[in-house]
């Protein structure tokens, strides 16, 4: 906590009190009016300034066995950081719940979409591009095309234009199965 901003938010509360016991006394319209504004500039000014002058609160929880949780605040002293840090869940898949399997016919019916293969290469699909009746797909990266079904074979997921995952495979030994 600065030392500056302690000072001027202690000066600032004393003008704000000074001009109360003016507002209270003043019987004139017009320097009432002018007193008003002054007190809301002032009380703007000491709320940007509150975040320095107060303390930090932490939230600790403390819990008795077959309680339930209880939440306790203490004051952390200045300048000390809380010695915990945040713990990041990943998504995973449900293990009860089975997810439907994303077919060919699925695949030849989606519009447009990315698609990434085992090897790491991503490829375009649109229903736009096909050649003597044969729809195919095209490598982002080296531009040559390749087959729907091929590439089919071998997907590890295929997303939308918005990079949403529609459907995915951990191992190209599973079957594609949509993502909800």
């Amino acid at each position: 906590m600065r030392t500056a901003e302690k000072k001027l938010f202690l000066s600032l509360a004393q003008a704000k009190s000074l001009n109360n016991k003016k507002l209270k006394q003043e019987e004139n319209e017009e320097e009432r009016a002018t007193l008003r504004w002054f007190n809301s500039n002032i009380t703007s000014q000491l709320e940007g300034l509150s975040f320095y002058v107060k303390p930090r609160v932490k939230r600790q929880s403390k819990q008795i066995n077959g309680e339930k949780q209880q939440l306790y605040a203490f004051v952390l002293p200045a300048g000390q950081k809380s010695k915990q840090k945040r713990i990041y869940k990943k998504k995973r898949r449900k293990q009860g719940t089975t997810q439907r399997e994303f077919t060919l016919q699925d695949f030849l019916a989606l519009s447009s979409c990315f698609v990434k293969d085992f090897i790491g290469n991503e490829y375009l699909v649109n229903r736009a591009l096909y050649h003597f009746d044969e729809q195919f797909a095209v490598n982002r990266e080296t531009k040559q095309t390749v087959d729907k079904i091929a590439l089919f074979q071998n997907a590890r997921n295929i997303r939308q234009h918005d990079n949403t995952v529609i459907a995915s495979r951990k191992s190209p030994h599973e079957t594609l199965r949509f993502i909800s």
